[in-house]
This record gives C-alpha cells, sequence and structure tokens, in this order.
C-alpha cells in the first residue's frame, strides 16, 4: 500500500505561515510607502494615520531614506473596560535605499490628514542631459 504524499502542501503551508507579515514586527511592515519617480524628482508618501508631525523623524544618509518615530497608544478612560485593541502603538522605523544620488539640500517633506509626502530631487548627476549637435 502507498501513500502519497504532498511536500508542498504539507510543508508549505508551514513556510508561508512562518514568514507571514502579520508575525512581522510593526516597525518591519510600518508605515506603508509608495514611492514613485516623477520627472527629477522621487516622491515617497507614508501612511500615518493618528501620528502628529512632531513625533516623525527623516533622516538621509548614505542613499538611505529613514522615516522613524512613535505612536502613542489611545488610553482606556477611567471606568472604562477595553473590549478589542487592534490599533498599533509604539516605536516604529522604515528605511528604503535608493539607487540613485539624491540632492539632499533640495529635500522637503510636508504632513496632511496623515499622509506624509517627502520629495527628493535626484542629484544633477542623476538627471537626464540633453546634448545638442553642433
Amino acid at each position: 500500500m502507498f501513500v502519497r504524499f504532498d511536500y508542498p502542501k504539507t510543508y508549505g503551508s508551514c513556510v508561508n505561515d512562518f514568514f507571514a507579515t502579520d508575525r512581522m514586527p510593526v516597525s518591519a511592515q510600518y508605515p506603508e510607502l509608495d514611492v514613485i519617480e516623477q520627472g527629477n524628482d522621487f516622491i515617497v508618501t507614508a501612511e500615518l494615520p493618528g501620528v502628529k508631525k512632531d513625533d516623525v523623524k527623516i533622516t538621509f544618509e548614505n542613499n538611505v531614506l529613514t522615516i522613524s518615530g512613535s505612536r502613542k497608544a489611545k488610553e482606556v478612560p477611567e471606568g472604562a473596560q477595553q473590549l478589542l485593541s487592534e490599533l498599533q502603538s509604539g516605536d516604529f522605523s522604515r528605511s528604503i535605499k535608493f539607487r540613485q544620488d539624491v540632492n539632499t539640500a533640495s529635500m522637503a517633506a510636508e504632513m496632511n490628514d496623515g499622509i506624509l509626502t517627502i520629495t527628493l530631487p535626484k542629484a544633477e548627476s542623476v538627471k537626464a542631459k540633453v546634448i545638442n549637435i553642433n
């Protein structure tokens, strides 16, 4: 008698469960980012609902942009009972490396309605140049 053993099905779910993002620390996936290249700029957008701009720090070093900060937990009022707690709080940090050089002197950031937008202009050496033929 033969028993069929489906290795990928049996162990695949174990591997997928082990590397599932819901098992990762908050800082590994938060904040969620979008990065686009638009003309001569890179634009990074981060969702930071409930985070004040004074609680966010942005650094750029060795072509690595780091967004870090703290999301404060809401206190449960005295006499109230917490029935469900899914809102994440605590310190976070997210870093992304850029392959192209950035003009650090002209970087800008703004935060509106929990959306952080960082504009990183490309360095002059990275921008496309038009060469006229004489």
